[in-house]
């Protein structure tokens, strides 16, 4: 036995006990530690956001890097590359929030209004048929005696309710424009890491040549590489799916001639960035729209989307996002309830590509551990 391997044994135990302590001082103060994280996490949100949208600009960028002159030997396009590159992300990136602040989200408000202005007589509607029906279902009379409010006392309690909680001890606008603020913060940061795109990959590389071994290096490149395909690949597929599926619903909804086609396809659209479930919200507010004008189309609306989703499922999806994912339904499904319930909508857009990195992680590794008996059970 060497020195080194003696020096290692003669530390095992020294770590282990370290590790068991610091393991035990967590659980023991498990909520102090929960603040501190959550303290820590308050303070870098900025940074953590920046770093967030520069990779989406950045994917946006790489576009505009394969047409801007790549093979170029001029010294002003050399020097000029990454300016005008970023020049024409952020412009491409105020674009479509001019889209969307013009003309998605002016169709989405309207789909609210239109369901605020339609809710009461649908609601007395159904109220005045539950009334009728109240002898199928033992005790439901009591409850609707008991509610004792029309349509639009309820809105009207509704709206007291956002009131009150909007301008109580914690202001909705003052946490608005918070938020707004932190949001320019972090943009502006995102910028600046696009500018200085090629210096930061070279202090990275000269970080991990300082400090990390060869082979760990090598495996985390690796695993950084599947991650940015993962992500990459799930962003870009998400966003060209909802623009097809919403050009998709509002074109078919035309030549069905079912109402609110615009606004439907412009929700339905927005909607479908959430994955898996996203175009079932908007299916579902198109359907309370459309039922307040005429409930026959509505049903027809519900054909015409399971159709959609079917066409979107089985030919759009696996054509627009292919494979790259790689990561089977069941998992997407369970990446979604995990990614909701710790992060809300956030957990939800990156709940996917998460999982999906994981789940590439865990198989190649798996592979690599399995292949070897693989192949001396089939020597043997």
């Amino acid at each position: 036995m060497n020195k080194a391997t003696e020096k290692a044994t003669a530390y095992s135990p020294m770590k282990v006990i370290l590790w068991a302590g610091l393991v035990l001082l967590i659980v023991l103060n498990f909520s102090g530690v929960l603040a501190l994280l959550n303290k820590i996490f308050n303070i870098f949100y900025p940074l953590l956001l920046g770093a967030a949208l520069a990779y989406i600009f950045n994917i946006l960028a790489a576009s505009y890097e394969k047409i801007y002159f790549p093979a170029s030997n001029s010294t002003f396009i050399q020097k000029t590359r990454r300016g005008i590159i970023v020049i024409l992300t952020l412009l491409t990136v105020i674009l479509v929030l001019a889209l969307l602040l013009w003309v998605i989200i002016p169709q989405f408000v309207e789909s609210i209004r239109l369901l605020i202005a339609g809710f009461p007589a649908m609601y007395d509607s159904l109220m005045a048929w539950l009334e009728r029906n109240s002898h199928l279902l033992p005790g439901l009379q009591q409850q609707i005696t008991a509610l004792d409010m029309n349509g639009e006392e309820l809105i009207k309690k509704g709206f007291s309710l956002i009131g009150n909680w909007a301008f109580g001890t914690f202001s909705l606008i003052g946490s608005f424009f918070g938020k707004i603020a932190t949001f320019l913060l972090a943009a502006v940061f995102g910028i600046y890491l696009l500018f200085g795109k090629e210096q930061l990959q070279e202090q990275w590389q000269k970080l991990t040549q300082a400090y990390l071994q060869p082979g760990r290096r090598d495996k985390l490149s690796a695993g950084l590489k599947i991650a940015d395909e993962a992500f990459s690949s799930y962003i870009i597929g998400q966003i060209k799916e909802a623009v097809i599926l919403g050009v998709l619903c509002t074109i078919g909804m035309l030549i069905l001639g079912l109402p609110y086609a615009f606004t439907i396809g412009s929700v339905v659209g927005l909607t479908a960035l959430i994955p898996l479930v996203g175009a079932y919200i908007g299916a579902g507010l198109g359907f309370l729209l459309i039922v307040m004008v005429n409930p026959i189309q509505a049903w027809v609306f519900i054909i015409f989307i399971i159709i959609l989703q079917q066409i979107e499922s089985n030919l759009i999806y696996p054509r627009v996002v292919g494979n790259t994912i790689g990561l089977p339904g069941i998992w997407v499904f369970a990446a979604i309830i995990i990614g909701g319930g710790l992060l809300g909508v956030i957990g939800i857009l990156l709940g996917v590509p998460v999982a999906a990195t994981i789940y590439k992680l865990l198989a190649r590794d798996i592979y690599r551990k399995t292949k070897p008996e693989d192949l001396s059970v089939e020597e043997s």
